[in-house]
């Protein structure tokens, strides 16, 4: 199959005939971010819900109301004294809910009633579930756990408001690692046959998918078109049981540092993705309709005639001098220095270059502020759950004892141990890897909590055991 840029869509959606306007609007987006990021719209729990309802083609069509659900509650019940009213109202309120007056989470059935008010919440569960869930079937809570079965859960569940039915499926973004989604769907599988763990905990699985998806495509993206088998490139995290790390460390070289620049690009790959997506068969992937990642790109250019591929090249030379004409602002071109190409083909040559100058011009312009802005809704996050600063050492990735001992259980799944050397593999697998001095760090925390079985000291007879 020919690859040919669509040069009269690209001139259309970027705005080439006035002054060049970039991140334009298409039906599938690579990510749900926008350019003006605000720390007060960011709430994750919100996400969860909004995901959950999602993924079970349920929609909450009013917001739950503690206050109006606590009165529900109590006037379905017939009172003796007019005292036992105020008093069954703080015993609702101690059982159900919590400090954030939102409803306390004690069923999987509860998922489904967290309020999702901000609209960016709602963008970033749309995003997940199509990245996440692709193309699976729906999953009804109430089909994979017990029914809740005291007295007080039961008035409480007929007091809440409806849920209907939701047979609209949202795809607004695209899948560029479907690895990824495999991954989440064996775990969720899994969790979700564990009601109470499922409750507590499906919060972390999401959210340690998020970060695995949106890490795996910037660093894809940084490679541009150079093509690679490895589907998972593992981060380097630490163990917040640590205590001396430094900057001489593996994990500090090839943890946040490995991938910082590859995010901090994130704006760049995606313009510079979307450019490259309006093609002569029309922008996007005939035979799946999804956009193109780069590597799929330079393996459809691998497969043309040299005469197509120096067809394509004539295109992006012009491509690459409209747009340096219609930009607006003094960009000094001249700094733009060197670089060395992702391929030996001159047409994906000339297309890294393109990718440079859009990059440049961001960093050297007043467009720097949506730059940064875009990426800030995932550094945000990552500062949120797993990015701590450690003074002079810098930023590094850290596992705390509740994610470590959380994702220990879902690799052990329903087996009564698992090989030390196992465990470790399968957390590669799923894009966490950790250095010698972390490893005897994680080792340690779980000789203290009596979870080891060791049957001789070589690391290939140690096991861990499982736990409640």
């Amino acid at each position: 199959m020919s690859y040919k840029l669509d040069l009269d869509t690209i001139r259309e959606k970027f705005k080439f005939t006035s002054s060049i306007r970039h991140n334009p609007k298409i039906e599938l987006e690579f990510l749900p971010y926008n350019t003006k990021f605000k720390d007060t719209q960011y709430n994750f729990r919100e996400v969860i819900g909004e995901f959950i309802r999602l993924i079970g083609q349920k929609k909450l069509d009013e917001i739950v109301n503690t206050d109006e659900l606590i009165n529900t509650v109590l006037d379905s019940i017939n009172f003796e004294e007019v005292h036992q009213r105020s008093e069954f109202r703080q015993m609702i309120k101690t059982l159900f809910i919590d400090e954030n007056n939102q409803l306390y989470l004690f069923h999987p059935q509860t998922l489904y009633y967290i309020n999702t008010v901000d609209n960016e919440n709602k963008k970033l569960a749309t995003f997940l579930y199509n990245v996440l869930w692709r193309n699976q079937q729906p999953w009804n809570i109430t089909s994979n756990t017990d029914y809740h079965s005291d007295l007080m859960s039961t008035l409480l569940f007929k007091s809440l408001p409806q849920l209907n039915d939701n047979t609209k499926d949202p795809k607004s973004y695209n899948t560029i690692i479907p690895m990824v989604s495999d991954l989440f769907i064996k775990d969720f599988t899994w969790l979700s046959t564990k009601s109470e763990l499922f409750t507590s905990q499906v919060e972390k699985l999401i959210s340690y998918y998020y970060f695995l998806y949106v890490t795996q495509f910037a660093r894809k993206n940084e490679l541009l078109f150079k093509v690679t088998d490895m589907e998972i490139h593992p981060v380097y995290f630490t163990f917040e049981g640590e205590e001396r790390l430094s900057k001489t460390r593996v994990s500090y070289e090839f943890g946040w540092k490995s991938i910082e620049r590859a995010i901090n690009q994130t704006f760049a790959h995606v313009n510079f993705l979307k450019m490259i997506n309006f093609t002569e068969s029309g922008s996007t992937d005939s035979d799946n309709g999804k956009l193109l990642s780069y590597q799929q790109i330079a393996e459809q250019v691998q497969t043309m005639s040299l005469e197509e591929q120096i067809e394509l090249e004539q295109q992006v030379d012009t491509l690459i001098q409209e747009y340096k004409e219609n930009l607006s602002g003094d960009i000094k071109w001249e700094q733009l220095g060197t670089f060395h190409s992702s391929s030996h083909i001159p047409a994906l040559q000339k297309l890294d270059s393109l990718f440079h100058m859009i990059d440049h011009q961001f960093n050297n312009s007043s467009r720097s502020k949506p730059y940064n802005e875009f990426k800030q809704w995932f550094v945000y996050f990552c500062q949120k759950t797993f990015l701590k600063s450690r003074g002079r050492s810098g930023k590094m990735l850290i596992l705390d004892t509740d994610y470590l001992l959380f994702l220990t259980k879902l690799m052990i799944k329903n087996e009564s141990k698992i090989r030390l050397k196992n465990l470790f593999l399968e957390l590669e697998a799923r894009g966490i890897i950790f250095d010698r001095d972390t490893q005897t760090s994680i080792v340690d925390y779980f000789e203290k909590l009596n979870l080891l079985e060791k049957k001789s000291d070589s690391g290939d007879a140690i096991y861990v055991k499982a736990f409640l």
